[in-house]
């Protein structure tokens, strides 16, 4: 390599192609002919991993680095030596003026400015900081621009995502039905709150006040120190039950209110407590209706008695001491002492003593789903739950549970996940279905007008049979039921379709193959077949023998009829395509008189099909 290369040394694959390539036909020149200047410049950027490139001369011819080769995507390596316009002509609305500003002599900056690309065959939204900035030759004279350029759309893509999710989020708060805030540590600082704490706390211009700012009548409440507990320990505090004396208004009477409600500490990504999320609901009504119950525990058994339910209640230490007479009626036992295990399922048995102990050791609220065994042998599904009453120094004095019958509710559930797990299945498999059309009619069409009307075509074919299974809750279609389906969609003219055939009743995935296998036959005979005409019929019929199905489509007074000279995407479905779903064998004979089809298959066992 000549001397006057030498800036050209190294460079990655550019500095190679730059010295491998012949510059005679370009604006440019050899590079030996280059002024230092550009020279300089191009062996910056070579030796630079930031994504540069320059362009230069009347016609901004382009060079670029290894860098800037992965922002062209496609476009390299004919970029290479190439005039701006023709590189970016897509964008060249937005950067032409910054152009122009660096050619007349003033450098431009921008930060995360969109550009709609064309980089690998489609158009896709980026954005990306650069600058461009204006080179001289030895004359003084601006000859080129420079640019150093950064993309940033993984990064602006991400903000938006986490912008939509937190708003998301902030609109699910919004919109809870418990009281919620967040608070920003260490002075507890409202930084958001939802309508309903403005409902129970009452309107005090929270966002950016102090909870103490906000709240004076809680002084020695408690609660303040909990929130630097909180903040101090980084481990939640769930309290229930907890009393608080607070005014509605700022100016208001203070009044006794009860809350359930959770402090959990917000962490950054180190682990550093830099909030608390507080999260709650007002449960002063519930618990003055637990009140009136242990006041009147006479009315309560009386209640519990007639309740469907089966009421229960315990000792502090979980020992049941009560259990309603339902539960004999139900199991034989009186679900005291061990008897209570023997009215449960077997395999439920151990897990239920293993919530129940949990409970009563940490106090918290007893809910479990098992099931019971009934007199008659029969296992139903059941919810136990429980709640603890305690005294005014927090102690449990008393369990208070109850069990209800939700074997329905349990099974329809049950149900529904499969139900969504089988639609999940079918939907994957239309999915596919449709994808395989589409990639074969976009293949074998000849025009975009002549692609969509086929597509077109073909999806109805297929909503028409899914239409036809949904009715019949995809238990399977009759033969002549796909066929009018279908070629109702096709033509609305049902008259013109003769079918004769005893009843045989086609599994989901049979019905769906014959439906595109009808599609194309009505499609072809509307193009060119017997239904081309006013005259022209088609007959559809079809026999079993030996658990096969022969199926003849027969055209009739139509146009004369010529072995084609190519298979089109209609001919290799049917006699590929649908040979192989139906692991069977069809034919197509082109008689002058009209096209006649032959399908055989296979029917599943045991198929139904009467006369």
């Amino acid at each position: 390599m000549d001397k006057a290369d030498g800036f050209l040394t190294g460079g990655g694959e550019l500095g190679a192609l730059m010295r491998a390539r012949n510059w005679s036909t370009s604006p440019l020149g050899s590079p030996q002919t280059w002024p230092q200047s550009l020279r300089s410049v191009v062996g910056l950027m070579l030796g630079s991993k930031f994504p540069m490139f320059v362009a230069w001369g009347p016609e901004l011819s382009f060079l670029y680095n290894d860098a800037y080769a992965e922002v062209l995507g496609a476009k390299h390596p004919a970029a290479l030596g190439a005039r701006f316009f023709d590189i970016w002509s897509e964008i060249w609305p937005d950067i032409s003026p910054l152009i122009d500003a660096a050619m007349a002599g003033e450098a431009t900056y921008r930060e995360d400015l969109p550009l709609r690309m064309r980089r690998r065959g489609f158009d896709e939204d980026t954005w990306f900081t650069f600058s461009y900035s204006p080179v001289r030759d030895e004359s003084g004279e601006v000859s080129g621009m420079f640019c150093a350029c950064h993309e940033t759309t993984d990064r602006i893509l991400a903000q938006r995502r986490e912008a939509a999710e937190t708003d998301r989020q902030r609109r699910m708060f919004e919109q809870a039905p418990g009281f919620i805030c967040t608070l920003q540590a260490p002075e507890h600082v409202f930084n958001f709150v939802n309508h309903a704490y403005e409902r129970l706390f009452g309107a005090r211009n929270y966002v950016g006040r102090s909870a103490r700012d906000c709240f004076p009548e809680l002084e020695g409440q408690g609660f303040f120190e909990l929130l630097d507990q909180v903040y101090a320990s980084g481990r939640r505090h769930i309290a229930h039950g907890a009393q608080i004396r607070l005014r509605a208004t700022p100016d208001g009477p203070e009044e006794d209110r009860i809350l359930d409600f959770i402090y959990e500490p917000m962490s950054d990504p180190t682990g550093k407590v830099i909030g608390i999320f507080c999260e709650g609901h007002d449960v002063t009504e519930t618990h003055r209706a637990q009140q009136a119950v242990r006041e009147s525990e006479e009315d309560y058994r009386c209640a519990a008695e007639l309740n469907p339910q089966v009421a229960w209640t315990a000792a502090p230490d979980g020992q049941l001491d009560r259990v309603a007479p339902r539960w004999r009626e139900w199991t034989g036992t009186s679900g005291l002492d061990s008897t209570y295990a023997e009215g449960l399922h077997p395999d439920d048995v151990q897990r239920t003593f293993d919530v129940w102990g949990a409970s009563v050791a940490t106090g918290e609220p007893y809910d479990i789903v098992h099931r019971v065994r009934r007199l008659n042998g029969e296992h139903r599904w059941i919810r136990s739950r429980a709640f603890p009453r305690r005294n005014d120094q927090g102690q449990i004095v008393r369990w208070y549970g109850s069990t209800e019958d939700i074997h329905e509710q349990q099974v329809a559930e049950d149900h529904l996940r499969l139900m969504v797990l089988e639609l999940n299945h079918r939907v994957k498999n239309s999915l596919a279905t449709v994808q395989s059309i589409a990639v074969q009619t976009l293949r074998g069409a000849e025009s975009s007008a002549e692609a969509r009307e086929a597509l077109l075509g073909r999806i109805t074919a297929l909503a028409a049979a899914h239409d036809i299974l949904t009715r019949e809750q995809w238990d399977g279609a009759g033969v002549g039921e796909v066929a009018h389906g279908v070629l109702d969609a096709l033509t609305g003219d049902r008259d013109r379709l003769r079918v004769s055939g005893p009843v045989v009743r086609l599994d989901a995935k049979m019905a769906l193959s014959l439906s595109m296998a009808f599609y194309e036959l009505g499609s072809n005979a509307l193009k060119y077949g017997a239904l081309s005409g006013a005259q022209g019929q088609v007959t559809l019929d079809w026999t079993v023998e030996a658990h096969q199905l022969r199926l003849t489509w027969t055209e009739q007074r139509g146009p004369p009829v010529a072995q084609p000279t190519r298979r089109g995407f209609g001919s290799r479905l049917l006699e590929r395509g649908l040979a192989a779903e139906l692991a069977g064998e069809v034919r197509l004979r082109f008689d002058p008189g009209g096209l006649i089809c032959t399908i055989r298959a296979a029917l599943p066992e045991p198929a139904a099909i009467a006369p």
